[in-house]
Protein backbone atom coordinates (compact mmCIF):
# COMPACT_ATOMS: atom_id res chain seq x y z
CA UNK A 1 0.00 0.00 0.00
CA UNK A 2 2.79 2.41 0.89
CA UNK A 3 4.53 1.64 -2.37
CA UNK A 4 1.40 2.54 -4.34
CA UNK A 5 0.99 5.74 -2.35
CA UNK A 6 4.65 6.67 -2.91
CA UNK A 7 4.44 5.99 -6.67
CA UNK A 8 1.21 8.01 -6.93
CA UNK A 9 2.75 10.93 -4.99
CA UNK A 10 5.89 10.98 -7.13
CA UNK A 11 3.86 10.87 -10.36
CA UNK A 12 1.64 13.78 -9.18
CA UNK A 13 4.69 15.87 -8.23
CA UNK A 14 6.31 15.15 -11.60
CA UNK A 15 3.11 16.05 -13.45
CA UNK A 16 2.82 19.36 -11.59
CA UNK A 17 6.50 20.19 -12.11
CA UNK A 18 6.28 19.46 -15.85
CA UNK A 19 3.29 21.81 -16.19
CA UNK A 20 5.25 24.74 -14.79
CA UNK A 21 4.90 27.83 -16.95
CA UNK A 22 8.04 28.92 -18.77
CA UNK A 23 9.15 32.21 -17.23
CA UNK A 24 11.22 33.09 -20.30
CA UNK A 25 8.26 33.34 -22.67
CA UNK A 26 8.35 36.50 -24.77
CA UNK A 27 5.53 38.96 -25.15
CA UNK A 28 5.29 40.20 -28.73
CA UNK A 29 3.08 42.84 -30.30
CA UNK A 30 3.01 43.54 -34.04
CA UNK A 31 1.35 46.38 -35.93
CA UNK A 32 1.07 46.44 -39.73
CA UNK A 33 -0.09 49.19 -42.05
CA UNK A 34 -0.46 49.23 -45.85
CA UNK A 35 -1.52 52.09 -48.09
CA UNK A 36 -2.08 51.57 -51.82
CA UNK A 37 -2.59 54.58 -54.06
CA UNK A 38 -3.80 54.25 -57.65
CA UNK A 39 -2.83 57.11 -59.93
CA UNK A 40 -4.11 57.84 -63.44
CA UNK A 41 -1.30 59.86 -65.03
CA UNK A 42 -2.05 60.82 -68.65
CA UNK A 43 -4.07 57.69 -69.23
CA UNK A 44 -1.48 55.42 -67.58
CA UNK A 45 -2.74 53.73 -64.45
CA UNK A 46 -0.07 53.14 -61.84
CA UNK A 47 -0.16 52.03 -58.23
CA UNK A 48 2.13 52.63 -55.28
CA UNK A 49 2.04 50.60 -52.08
CA UNK A 50 3.66 51.89 -48.91
CA UNK A 51 3.94 49.49 -45.98
CA UNK A 52 5.04 49.85 -42.40
CA UNK A 53 5.34 47.49 -39.47
CA UNK A 54 6.29 47.79 -35.86
CA UNK A 55 7.29 44.88 -33.63
CA UNK A 56 7.56 45.10 -29.87
CA UNK A 57 9.27 42.11 -28.23
CA UNK A 58 9.61 42.55 -24.47
CA UNK A 59 9.99 46.32 -24.83
CA UNK A 60 12.47 46.18 -27.75
CA UNK A 61 10.79 47.97 -30.67
CA UNK A 62 11.73 47.35 -34.32
CA UNK A 63 10.28 49.69 -36.97
CA UNK A 64 10.14 48.92 -40.68
CA UNK A 65 8.95 51.25 -43.47
CA UNK A 66 8.85 50.48 -47.22
CA UNK A 67 8.40 53.07 -49.97
CA UNK A 68 8.24 52.66 -53.76
CA UNK A 69 10.54 54.81 -55.89
CA UNK A 70 10.70 55.46 -59.62
CA UNK A 71 13.67 56.48 -61.78
CA UNK A 72 13.49 58.93 -64.69
CA UNK A 73 13.62 56.01 -67.16
CA UNK A 74 10.50 54.47 -65.56
CA UNK A 75 12.25 51.65 -63.70
CA UNK A 76 11.05 51.03 -60.18
CA UNK A 77 12.74 50.29 -56.86
CA UNK A 78 11.61 49.65 -53.30
CA UNK A 79 13.44 51.00 -50.28
CA UNK A 80 12.84 49.46 -46.87
CA UNK A 81 14.06 51.36 -43.83
CA UNK A 82 14.70 49.29 -40.67
CA UNK A 83 15.31 50.72 -37.20
CA UNK A 84 15.73 48.34 -34.26
CA UNK A 85 16.84 51.02 -31.82
CA UNK A 86 20.50 49.97 -32.00
CA UNK A 87 21.15 50.20 -35.74
CA UNK A 88 19.43 51.56 -38.82
CA UNK A 89 19.65 50.15 -42.34
CA UNK A 90 18.04 50.66 -45.72
CA UNK A 91 17.45 47.78 -48.15
CA UNK A 92 17.11 48.85 -51.77
CA UNK A 93 15.54 46.32 -54.13
CA UNK A 94 15.57 46.85 -57.89
CA UNK A 95 15.97 44.61 -60.95
CA UNK A 96 16.16 41.43 -58.81
CA UNK A 97 19.10 42.95 -56.90
CA UNK A 98 19.18 43.79 -53.21
CA UNK A 99 21.54 46.26 -51.51
CA UNK A 100 21.70 46.70 -47.73
CA UNK A 101 23.25 49.97 -46.54
CA UNK A 102 24.07 51.06 -43.00
CA UNK A 103 23.10 54.41 -41.47
CA UNK A 104 26.05 56.82 -41.30
CA UNK A 105 24.66 60.22 -40.34
CA UNK A 106 21.70 62.56 -40.46
CA UNK A 107 21.90 65.33 -43.05
CA UNK A 108 20.10 68.67 -43.24
CA UNK A 109 17.40 67.19 -45.48
CA UNK A 110 17.40 63.49 -44.60
CA UNK A 111 19.83 60.65 -43.86
CA UNK A 112 22.96 59.13 -45.39
CA UNK A 113 23.42 55.36 -45.67
CA UNK A 114 26.58 53.63 -46.88
CA UNK A 115 28.20 50.21 -47.26
CA UNK A 116 31.29 49.29 -49.28
CA UNK A 117 31.36 51.68 -52.24
CA UNK A 118 27.61 52.34 -52.45
CA UNK A 119 25.87 55.20 -50.67
CA UNK A 120 22.31 56.48 -50.58
CA UNK A 121 21.03 59.82 -49.39
CA UNK A 122 17.38 60.28 -48.54
CA UNK A 123 15.25 63.39 -48.75
CA UNK A 124 11.54 63.60 -48.00
CA UNK A 125 10.62 62.81 -51.63
CA UNK A 126 13.80 61.37 -53.22
CA UNK A 127 16.56 58.81 -52.89
CA UNK A 128 19.99 59.46 -54.42
CA UNK A 129 22.11 56.33 -54.90
CA UNK A 130 25.83 56.83 -55.60
CA UNK A 131 28.53 54.39 -56.63
CA UNK A 132 31.75 55.96 -57.84
CA UNK A 133 30.84 58.67 -60.37
CA UNK A 134 27.38 57.22 -61.04
CA UNK A 135 24.45 58.91 -59.31
CA UNK A 136 20.93 57.56 -59.68
CA UNK A 137 18.02 59.79 -58.71
CA UNK A 138 14.85 58.01 -57.59
CA UNK A 139 11.67 59.93 -56.86
CA UNK A 140 9.18 58.67 -54.31
CA UNK A 141 6.03 57.44 -56.05
CA UNK A 142 3.10 59.54 -54.86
Amino acid sequence: MRTNYLILSVSVVLALASCKKNEDSKMMKQTYSTDTTIVDDNGKIDSATTTSSEKDVNGSVTKNYSFPYKASDGSRAKATFDDNGKSKTVTIEANSTKYVLDFKKATATGELYERNSISAETTPDSLFISQGDNVIHLGKVK
